[in-house]
């Protein structure tokens, strides 16, 4: 895991700011009046990645992806531009964050790693430990897909998981509830039960939508300012989520010892 990461993520954040995509100017006021695209121009490479963020349909079971399979997934987008622009179906695709939807589509599908092909949409499963150090979930503020709007309640969630307990940031990958999600807006979703899976390190299980973050760029840089890179060593993440459990037994089976999140109640 990590190849050459650091490297990368330099190449990729320089690509990224040469070819960055820009949001356009929103007047919405309510999470209720903004649209898929959020607020960015129709047909824009941000309009089908804010699209991407709030797609929640997903089919059959979810298939399981591990930590060594978003690290390879990662090097498999890196390594479609390592030379540079590339050509995708009939169009000019100067970076990863510069991708319409056709283009995406063909890019980011069909990748390899250990446990398979995966593709950008794909049902997933994760399991892991919420990063212990240094952020803590948290509500994202003011981001393009949610229409710029800065209340807790209208904004994703961010969270950064690991694959052992006691992990930083750096060793993990971000996962996201969106506040369409019945269970963020009823609340038994909370970023207080975050928080204290967070402080007692307990294991979780998400599912959800495979999400290529082409907004960003990995971060394993342990210190200093995060800036516009929250740390992690993949940009792919589970984004939407459509379910959170948690672990309540001393070890947790396939199909036994896991708790729906909207279903637990913290002891303290």
């Amino acid at each position: 895991m990590r190849r050459k990461v650091a490297v990368l993520a330099v190449v990729f954040f320089i690509r990224l700011s040469l070819h960055a995509d820009k949001a356009v100017k929103c007047s919405i006021k309510s999470l209720t009046a903004c649209p898929k695209i959020g607020c960015s121009k129709p047909g824009s490479p941000l309009a089908v990645t804010n699209s991407m963020k709030r797609t929640t349909s997903t089919t059959g079971s979810a298939a399981k992806v591990t930590f060594d399979d978003l690290d390879a997934l990662q090097k498999d987008v890196d390594d479609s531009f390592a030379s540079g622009p590339i050509t995708v179906a009939g169009e000019k695709v100067t970076s990863a964050r510069n991708m319409k939807a056709a283009p995406r589509k063909i890019i980011l599908s069909g990748l390899k790693a250990k446990s398979g092909k995966f593709t950008e949409g794909n049902f997933v499963e994760l399991a892991g430990f919420i990063a212990s150090t240094k952020l803590e979930p948290h509500a994202n503020k003011g981001e393009t897909v949610n229409c710029k709007l800065t209340d807790q309640p209208s904004n994703d969630f961010h969270i950064n998981i690991t694959p052992q307990k006691n992990q930083d940031e750096t060793q993990g990958v971000v996962v996201e509830m969106i506040p369409q999600n019945p269970n963020r807006k009823s609340k038994d979703w909370s970023l207080d039960k975050l928080k204290k899976i967070q402080a007692q390190q307990i294991p979780v299980r998400i599912q959800g939508r495979l999400f290529f973050d082409n907004e960003h760029a990995p971060n394993t840089k342990k210190t200093g300012k995060a800036g516009g890179n929250p740390r992690r060593f993949s940009v792919w993440e589970i984004h939407p989520l459509s379910s959170f459990e948690v672990c309540l037994a001393s070890s947790c089976t396939e199909t036994t010892g896991w708790k729906a999140l909207e279903d637990w109640t913290p002891t303290n």
